[in-house]
């Protein structure tokens, strides 16, 4: 994903969020290019701070049953966000090659 891929996903992401504001109830959303970002909701309430996902949409119940944290702000009625920063470049995340190239400058000789 290039630079301007990127700018492009942050768009789309921002049409979500648009739409997350209309959606039919959820508890939770999050949106994001990497599948390593998804949880599951019990990952979600016992495992991982909430603070550490911006762009993580909650349904107030949620918000407040994991301490209401202050971070999130009102999203739509019923449900609160720690706001969307977009999308990021993250070369060593998406692409294979370059992974395989780090690791090798990682090896000891």
């Amino acid at each position: 994903m290039r630079p301007t891929l990127t700018y492009q996903m942050t768009e789309l992401g921002i049409l979500l969020y648009q739409r997350l504001q209309f959606a039919p109830p959820f508890r939770y959303a999050l949106v994001g290019v990497e599948a390593d970002e998804f949880r599951t909701y019990s990952e979600l309430i016992t495992e991982i701070p909430v603070t550490s996902f911006p762009g993580l949409v909650l349904a107030e119940t949620v918000w407040r049953s994991l301490g209401a944290s202050t971070l999130f702000r009102p999203f739509s009625s019923g449900y609160v966000w720690h706001p969307y920063e977009g999308e990021v470049y993250k070369p060593l995340m998406v692409s294979p090659d370059l992974k395989n190239k780090l690791k090798d400058l990682l090896v000891l000789t």
